[in-house]
């Protein structure tokens, strides 16, 4: 009795298809799609190239996400090309919970004394939903939430801003004439000045801070490998990503999720500054 319930627990939870059902499933939509759409399906499938790249329109990417044939060679492009990518850097302190140990998603890990550093995530796992939801028929088009990870050495963070803020011209000096004072030029002059003053206050109070510790030296460099490895596969730069949220999680560190949306799927770049 156990080992039948074992068997259907087994064949009923959600793992990546692999390669052979994809294409065996691709196979019944060949005269739906047009061929430069099955071509390009049959790319991903290849791992030829991310699904995140803009290889399709976000339109073409909305009317594709209604099909279960793309939800799932997304799935198992954006997994498998992860799991490519960090297995191919070969390097042992790096941890993966994957399908293989009836993990539902991919997550990855860089083992660092005694810590586990987040390194990547996909979640795939759909949200179960309500019964009349579920008797109607419906099926979500969401194939996943993708996160990233970094940290950052918040005093070099600093540093830059202000080089940035320091070089920025008012926008509004020669548009506004004459100079009026409380006038948008004026407004914007007291406003840039004062964040300069905050960034600078913020920085004598880092100069007391200890060095970084060599653990620490280590969570940047192994988090920015990876990341801009990730970055690159996927298409994008850091400022494809917005701010979500922000908060104070200490008085020496900020965390803060940036977000990139394409139809369906959602990246987090969750920076944690030390």
């Amino acid at each position: 009795m156990l080992k039948s319930i074992e068997l259907v627990e087994k064949s009923t939870w959600k793992r990546i298809n692999t390669k052979e059902e994809l294409i065996t499933l691709l196979k019944k939509y060949k005269g739906i799609l047009t061929n430069p759409m099955i071509e390009y399906l049959n790319s991903l499938i290849e791992l030829e190239f991310s699904v995140i790249r803009e290889n399709i329109s976000d339109c073409d990417r909305i009317a594709l996400s209604e099909l279960e044939v793309y939800k799932r060679i997304a799935k198992y492009n954006i997994y498998n090309r992860a799991l490519n990518l960090f297995n191919e850097q070969n390097v042992p302190e790096i941890q993966t919970y994957s399908n293989k140990a009836w993990y539902k998603g991919l997550n990855v890990y860089y083992l660092l004394g005694e810590q586990k550093i987040p390194l990547f995530d996909f979640n795939y796992e759909e949200k179960e939903l309500d019964y009349e939801l579920k008797t109607s028929g419906f099926k979500t088009m969401n194939i996943g939430t993708i996160s990233l990870y970094q940290t950052l050495d918040y005093k070099e963070e600093l540093i830059n801003k202000l080089k940035k803020l320091c070089a920025q011209q008012n926008p509004h000096r020669y548009t506004f004439i004459p100079y009026i004072v409380g006038g948008p030029a004026s407004k914007w002059e007291i406003d840039h000045e004062g964040l300069i003053r905050s960034y600078e206050k913020e920085l004598v109070k880092l100069d007391s801070r200890k060095e970084l510790t060599a653990e620490e030296k280590k969570e940047i460099e192994v988090r920015t490998r990876f990341f801009e490895l990730l970055l690159e596969d996927y298409g994008l730069t850091n400022e494809d990503f917005i701010e979500e949220s922000s908060k104070n999680s200490g008085n020496s560190s900020l965390q803060k999720t940036l977000i990139k949306k394409i139809p369906n799927l959602t990246i987090n770049n969750n920076i944690k500054y030390i």
